[in-house]
């Protein structure tokens, strides 16, 4: 039965998954966890974000899973029935031999739990509840961690560059004047160049506590928008139904 749900699952979020630009540079996921709508939940918007996802609803599901493929990251549950998710853990670094980075996403809040889980080689540990917005970062960080790369203090696409330190954008020589939501909308956008960003992505960074109407987004693309129309770049490009992206060049 699980076996079939997950199969629905993934294919239901393939059509959200092909609006995704194909450039886009997707990691290879597996998610664990045993409560179906939180699974739900980080499918669709991870794999809005373009990355592959394979699912897990128990430990023995998972390990089976980690014996027979390759993932960037794992997205781990430490409450699983069948074999719990440090059993998971153990059996992915000790018999298995891996160092895929894992991402523990827990209701066990406390700092024993903390303590024993990374001390047996998780790299991030993440207390429910979470903002998707959040997973879908340390996603990030972890597969960058993991091939060596670190992302660089000044972002740029074409003639636009960010100074991250600075908190300082410029379309060549010419400073923008943004407001604190433009900035985090632009800097957003320039980790990745040429890759969408969703509206529920940018939602949750903006909002991370709040539900928001569609408006509210709209409205600070339009200033972010303005602004980089005034200096002369017109590279901020609206993916109608899925998000926005950045030319590359």
């Amino acid at each position: 039965m699980f076996d079939r749900l997950a199969t629905s699952m993934i294919a239901a979020h393939s059509t959200a998954r092909s609006a995704i630009n194909a450039d886009t540079a997707a990691c290879q996921l597996l998610v664990v966890e045993d409560d179906v709508t939180i699974l739900a939940n980080l499918v669709e918007y991870l794999e809005l974000q373009g990355h592959q996802v394979d699912v897990a609803y128990d430990g023995l599901a998972a390990q089976h899973r980690l014996a027979a493929r390759t993932y960037d990251v794992v997205i781990l549950d430490l409450g699983l029935p069948r074999a719990d998710g440090q059993a998971v853990l153990q059996y992915l670094r000790n018999t298995l031999g891996l160092a895929t980075p894992v991402l523990v996403l827990t209701a066990r809040d406390a700092l024993s739990s903390k303590l024993d889980t990374l001390a047996l080689g998780a790299d991030d540990y993440l207390v429910k509840p979470y903002a998707l917005a959040e997973v879908a970062m340390r996603v990030q960080v972890l597969h960058r961690r993991a091939r060596g790369t670190v992302v660089s203090d000044l972002l740029q696409a074409g003639t636009l560059c960010l100074d991250r330190r600075r908190r300082e954008a410029r379309v060549q020589d010419q400073v923008l004047h943004l407001m604190p939501r433009s900035m985090q909308i632009l800097e957003a956008l320039l980790l990745d160049p040429g890759r969408v960003v969703t509206r529920r992505a940018l939602e949750n960074l903006l909002w991370p506590d709040e539900d928001v109407g569609s408006d509210a987004l709209r409205g600070q693309i339009h200033l972010l928008r303005k602004a980089l129309s005034q200096a002369g770049y017109d590279g901020l490009e609206t993916v109608h139904g899925v998000g926005y992206r950045l030319k590359c060049a």
